[in-house]
Formats: C-alpha cells, structure tokens, sequence
C-alpha cells in the first residue's frame, strides 16, 4: 500500500486522458497529486520515475520545478540577477515589515509567477504532460490553486501538480495571505485513500 497505488491510480488516469478513453471530472485534464510533507524527496522520485514510464510508452512529458519558476519570477520582480535574490529578498525583509512584505509579494506574484509559468506551458499540446515539482515552495506567497485557475482556459496540456499536505485542501485550496480564492476543478489523487 502506499505509492505504488497511488501512482498507479494517477497513471491510470493520466494515460487514460492522454488516449481518450478517460474524462477527468470537469473535462479538466489537471491532476493534484497529494502527499504527506515528510515524503517530499519521495514524491519527486516518484514523479520522475512516473514521467519516465510515460516517456517509454511514446508520451512526452516534462518535469518542472515551480522553486525554479519562483526564482526567475522574483528575480525579474527585483530587477536583480538569480545570485543575488537572496541577498536581496534579506535585505527587503529587514528593511519592513514582514507582513507587509509577504503581502506585496502575494499580490505581485499573483500575477506574475502565473502568467510566466502559463506563458511557459500554453503552446504545449494535449497530448503533452506537465509534471509540477516542489509546489509548498510557493507558500504562504501564492496557492497553486491561484496557478490552476489562471492555466485552466490558457493551457491545453495534461497538468499533474504535485502538492505536499496531510488533508486535502491544506496547502491546496486554503486561503492565501493575498486575499486569492481556491480552485476546486480538475481531480485530487490524495494519499488517504491508500492509508
């Protein structure tokens, strides 16, 4: 029990979405991979691993890390390079407040990180899959359900967003700090249902 089921369950269905012989709910090929936070380094090799058997059977897939999406992003909002963000981010904290600064960086990113990463994904076709990494790296500045509503009408490509979290929801579709709703679409492959 455990990650062969849960991995099975989502190629089942991914396979099925890509071939036509399985309607995800809504019609809305997004995926939402749930699994426990402690298992993170897991649940990358797992995707990896799922991606490669997609791959053998003539699919294309891509794995994409969001905290590489997230750094291009802020490095572009900061006008500095991916070296110096760090140094930057410290230097805008210790400079306010923090509340603060996580609230413009919410509203900024928002926007930004969305349309980069939708921009980034919206010439792909359906029968591509997506695989979205390190998701809790987002956290508290943007949801990934803020990214899925945004990709929902622009992308066209089978989304499986991996996403850390003991129940569903948690990380997912609660209430970010910028006021951002969730995003109830697509189907959830959660882990409590091989626990």
């Amino acid at each position: 029990m455990g990650w062969h089921e849960l991995m099975g369950e989502l190629e089942r269905k991914v396979i099925g979405t890509l071939e036509g012989t399985y309607r995800p709910r809504d019609g809305i090929p997004f995926f939402r991979l749930q699994y426990p936070p402690k298992d993170e380094r897991e649940a990358i090799r797992q995707l990896h691993l799922f991606a490669e058997r997609l791959k053998r059977r003539g699919w294309q897939v891509e794995c994409l890390y969001l905290t590489e999406v997230l750094k291009e992003t802020l490095s572009d909002l900061l006008n500095c390079t991916e070296d110096e963000l760090f140094s930057r981010l410290r230097d805008i904290e210790q400079g306010g407040e923090r509340e603060e600064l996580q609230e413009r960086l919410s509203e900024a990113l928002s926007k930004s990180l969305t349309e980069r990463l939708t921009t980034r994904l919206e010439s792909f076709p359906r029968e591509r899959v997506v695989v979205l990494l390190r998701t809790g790296s987002l956290y508290p500045f943007l949801r990934p359900s803020v990214l899925l509503s945004h990709m929902e009408s622009q992308v066209r490509c089978v989304v499986v967003l991996a996403y850390p979290a003991t129940s569903l929801g948690e990380l997912l579709d609660a209430r970010p700090s910028g006021g951002h709703g969730g995003y109830y679409r697509g189907e959830i492959v959660g882990w409590q249902h091989w626990r």
